[in-house]
């Protein structure tokens, strides 16, 4: 082995050094003594012995470095005369490049061995390739999300920030990476979560609506109105697909901050919106300065001509908030109240008892509502509906009905759960807050992370200042609890979102 090792030496030492000399051997003439030959010999075929493999252990391996090599008597001579040496780097080449290559496969198998142990999902043509390098990246930006994927689900929410941020440092385009780094920013970090929500609804074009329906629930959550209205008028102006959600957003907006500016630019653009967005925002401004009853009778008239869903929707909400809601019940309980989607058709009705004082017609549809499932939209309406219409008799009433038809212990539920507890809290009942804190708890696998936040704004001493103060922790709250949670403190606190500067899209 020590000789093999030795000859190996020589041999890339031998390839360049001997090569060379017998280079400038020939450019010179070829006239004298010959480099690789024993200087006290003639130089004659076979007569001459060998310098260059002086130390080699074995003269089949220095044949490698050069042919020329002979046997004469024992002796180890060079085969042709002196005048006749010459270079063979052909066989340098060969060498190098074969070793090269060698070196090159074992450095890249050692590297794709590495890269797999550690936990990066490459292809072998990644690592070899070049010009496939920035796989590379891109599998460690994956590694790095499923590490903040792990950590988030184990309930170790810096470790996932802080994976999760490596991510988008290393891969700015894994869109699944970035979305919950900005869920998760958005407590901690506002600005930087929509810096990475604007990117998203830039470049993820599939799925550019649910990534700003993501956005607008952020901010709404963190009680920012002037952008949720901002981003609304963006995606309208966009050439969004689903015009009722943005819609109503900037409607809503306009409703907490007082500010009418977004809507006003949206008319003024003279777009053509979507599922008859338009017509409702007419309203909208004809109603502006209007007193209660010719606010009514104008509503009355245009819901009389109204033909699309969201515009009929925003018709019977003002009706019922202007008092009318014995007309929005028969709206809604008749064959014209077919053209509204079932949910809201059912949200509708439920407030519309709900401010008539039919309080055995509400627990009756209640429990219905609750029979029929599916439990989690259910659970949705009839919780938005207790946060905007608080009776806690009728919402002991819907628990009960909930406690014979429980929710499933699902991730799938958890929204739905929240949203059950916002309405205890509004209604003030501790015990099923806290039920519905455990039963939120045994989803995640532990104790209910917010329960603390929860219980100190709704019972604490400064019961119901402001949602904002325990919504972003939260999360996952379904949107029309959102709205129904900050219309009812509204409500209690009319200048609380007023007079806030808005911001650009």
């Amino acid at each position: 082995m020590a000789g093999w090792l030795g000859d190996l030496g020589r041999l890339y030492w031998g390839l360049l050094y001997w090569n060379t000399r017998k280079t400038l051997f020939r450019l010179r003439g070829a006239g004298g003594r010959a480099p690789c030959q024993h200087p006290s010999d003639s130089g004659e075929a076979g007569a001459t012995a060998c310098e260059a493999c002086v130390g080699w252990a074995s003269s089949a391996r220095f044949r490698r470095l050069c042919p020329l090599l002979a046997q004469s008597g024992g002796r180890r001579v060079c085969g042709v005369s002196s005048t006749r040496v010459r270079p063979f780097w052909a066989r340098a080449f060969a060498v190098y490049g074969a070793s090269a290559a060698i070196l090159a496969a074992a450095a890249v198998l050692c590297a794709f061995t590495g890269f797999r142990a550690v936990g990066y999902r490459v292809s072998l043509r990644a690592v070899a390739w070049p010009p496939a390098w920035r796989e590379v990246w891109r599998a460690r930006a994956d590694y790095y999300y499923r590490l903040g994927l792990r950590s988030f689900n184990a309930g170790d929410i810096r470790q996932s920030f802080l994976a999760l941020n490596q991510a988008y440092a290393l891969d700015p385009r894994n869109f699944e990476a970035d979305r919950l780094l900005a869920q998760l920013a958005q407590i901690g970090s506002p600005d930087f979560s929509d810096s990475v929500y604007s990117r998203l609804v830039v470049e993820d074009q599939e799925h550019r609506e649910d990534d700003a329906q993501l956005w607008v629930r952020a901010l709404m959550e963190r009680g920012d109105f002037p952008g949720v209205s901002s981003l609304a008028e963006r995606m309208l102006t966009g050439g969004t697909r689903r015009g009722a959600p943005w819609a109503q957003a900037i409607l809503f907006a306009e409703r907490m901050t007082g500010d009418p500016s977004g809507l006003d630019r949206l008319i003024a653009s003279k777009r053509a919106f979507p599922d008859g967005v338009a017509s409702a925002f007419s309203l909208a401004v004809s109603l502006r300065g209007l007193d209660a009853g010719r606010q009514a009778g104008l509503v009355r008239l245009h819901l009389s001509t109204a033909t699309t869903p969201f515009d009929v929707y925003y018709s019977l909400l003002r009706l019922n908030d202007l008092g009318w809601a014995s007309e929005v019940a028969g709206f809604a309980e008749g064959a014209s109240g077919g053209v509204l989607d079932p949910y809201d058709r059912e949200a509708i009705k439920l407030d519309a008892y709900a401010a008539l004082g039919w309080d055995v017609l509400l627990r009756r549809e209640i429990a219905s509502l609750v029979e029929r499932g599916p439990g989690s939209i259910v659970a949705s309406l009839v919780a938005a509906h207790l946060v905007r219409h608080p009776n806690p008799a009728t919402a002991e009433y819907a628990f009960q009905q909930f406690d014979l038809h429980p929710l499933p212990a699902a991730p799938e539920s958890s929204g739905p759960r929240l949203a059950l507890l916002c309405a205890a809290g509004v209604n003030g009942s501790g015990a099923r807050m806290r039920q519905q804190a455990e039963a939120e708890g045994r989803i995640v696998g532990g104790s209910f992370p917010a329960w603390l936040r929860v219980r100190d704004f709704f019972e604490g001493p400064e019961r119901g200042a402001n949602p904002s103060a325990f919504l972003p922790a939260v999360g996952s709250l379904p949107i029309d609890t959102l709205y129904a949670v900050y219309d009812h403190f509204r409500a209690l606190n009319p200048g609380l979102w007023r007079s806030v500067p808005a911001r650009a899209g």
